[in-house]
């Protein structure tokens, strides 16, 4: 996929932080079209922590709809990256190949942070490290109105207790959530989000990625769930 003139303009506005000029959120990672994204993949934090020059923004905006050109640039960076989010990218690949879908990848807090306990002090802060925190919590929320995907799957018991703090107000729950993530992975669909221009995303919940594998073997009641909301 291209970036349009449009697009990049969205792109710029979810990565640069406007007052110091510099790349410092991830918004997604994807490999396709956006729009055409019918399932979120919900992690922490964007990985692999990258380092990147605002001069090259152009280039890193086709890398987010492009997971090959991704894995190119970034492929030392990967090496490094943890189980979970190589669990996702198999995720991604086994959802392409079987379902020709195009799945996208985000986060809770979409900053840049070399290691997420860095949010509990600047959480703290009075000054713009906490305008950052708060910016980076607001971005999902902005992709999820824009791309109105049909199902958010939020992988991890650490993830899915901080999903349902950041957005169980906004939830209709439809299922007994007061549950492992392993239960809950096996009750489908577990609460509706409705978004502003009226579409309703089905929430998921399972276990950590990082135990997918090439094929998802052990992941087969999520994987039925799936089909179930794609036919």
């Amino acid at each position: 996929m291209t970036v349009s003139a449009g697009f990049y303009k969205k792109i710029e506005q979810w990565v640069v932080d406007s007052k110091e000029q510099k790349i410092a959120f991830q918004p997604f990672q994807a490999n396709g079209n956006p729009y055409k994204s019918n399932i979120f993949i919900i992690g922490a934090t964007p990985e692999p922590f990258l380092q990147i020059d605002l001069d090259d923004l152009d280039i890193f905006a086709e890398s987010l709809v492009s997971s090959n050109e991704f894995q190119e640039l970034f492929s030392e960076e990967i090496k490094t990256a943890s189980r979970e989010y190589k669990g996702c990218l198999n995720f991604m690949k086994w959802m392409k190949t079987n379902y020709g879908e195009n799945v996208l990848l985000s986060y809770l807090n979409c900053l840049y942070v070399e290691d997420s306990r860095q949010f509990k002090e600047m959480k703290k802060q009075n000054n713009h490290l906490y305008h950052l925190y708060e910016r980076g919590l607001a971005i999902l929320q902005e992709l999820l109105n824009e791309f109105a995907p049909k199902v958010v799957i939020v992988q991890g018991a650490t993830n899915w207790k901080q999903f349902l703090e950041l957005y169980g107000e906004q939830l209709t729950v439809v299922a007994d959530l007061n549950q492992s993530v392993q239960q809950l992975e096996t009750q489908g669909v577990l609460a509706k989000l409705t978004l502003e221009n009226g579409e309703i995303v089905n929430i998921l919940a399972c276990r950590s990625l990082g135990n997918f594998g090439k094929t998802g073997t052990s992941f087969s009641v999520l994987k039925q769930t799936i089909n179930d909301l794609l036919s």
